[in-house]
């Protein structure tokens, strides 16, 4: 294999093409040393350029973190957080704790005796609180409400009475706190509730304070008025059966 061409001049016999490659060899054999003399003092260059930027300064301690050190503010962060995790806890047994005792046996009920989960569900808790705040045994509540609608907060009657339990709309707006609007399930319970009471209270005996609430006077549009008290009389002995029933824990 030849490592040199051979070229001639033209109108020459001489051989050029070996003695033209080995100048070039020795012109860039001369170069060599200026490069590599070049790039060191580029390489010096750039290292100390980035060594001034990642050198720390002089007398800045070093110390690795430590898995202990937590400092003072998040410890005090979560401190006040443990403290609100502690008092909502609290709060929520006590919730959980009433609602087990008091609310869920009458949502039970309400279901067993065909009133769908979810309505069942918002019916339940305003019962019994506004039941107790005005003084009444939930399941006379429970037996008047099943007997006036069935448990339906859209139920109307024929002479107007609105909502579970069928209030006439002049009633509406006589009692403080409790919202006009009859087919809401809790304006329903605090307007009725605070009606059931009132004639309780005002009435010489119970029986007498029902057939006020159902409005059985003379000429009353409603049907065999006067057997309201034992309806609900005879209702409320089973519901209060079946409240405490449900109240007994399981197994």
């Amino acid at each position: 294999m030849k490592l040199f061409r051979e070229r001639r001049r033209p109108g020459t016999g001489v051989r050029t093409g070996v003695l033209e490659d080995l100048e070039r060899l020795v012109k860039r054999a001369r170069a060599l040393p200026l490069a590599a003399l070049a790039l060191m003092l580029v390489g010096f260059s750039v290292g100390d350029f980035s060594k001034g930027y990642l050198e720390l300064p002089e007398g800045t301690p070093v110390r690795a973190p430590s898995e202990n050190s937590v400092p003072r503010v998040r410890l005090e962060g979560l401190s006040r957080h443990m403290n609100q995790l502690r008092t909502a806890g609290a709060s929520t047994v006590q919730y959980v704790s009433t609602y087990k005792q008091h609310v869920a046996p009458v949502e039970k009920v309400l279901r067993r005796r065909g009133v769908g989960r979810s309505t069942a569900r918002q019916i339940a808790w305003p019962l019994v609180e506004y039941s107790y705040d005005r003084g009444l045994d939930p399941a006379f509540v429970v037996s008047i409400l099943l007997n006036e609608s069935g448990g339906s907060p859209t139920a109307t009657s024929p002479v107007g009475a609105r909502g579970l339990m069928q209030i006439m709309p002049s009633w509406s707006g006589r009692w403080r706190g409790c919202g006009r609007n009859l087919y809401d399930i809790e304006a329903n319970l605090c307007n009725g509730t605070s009606i059931l009471a009132w004639y309780l209270r005002t009435a010489p005996d119970e029986r007498k304070a029902l057939l006020g609430y159902n409005g059985c006077v003379t000429g009353s549009n409603t049907p065999n008025c006067s057997r309201y008290p034992d309806r609900i009389i005879r209702l409320k002995q089973q519901i209060q059966r079946e409240l405490n029933a449900a109240r007994k824990p399981a197994g």
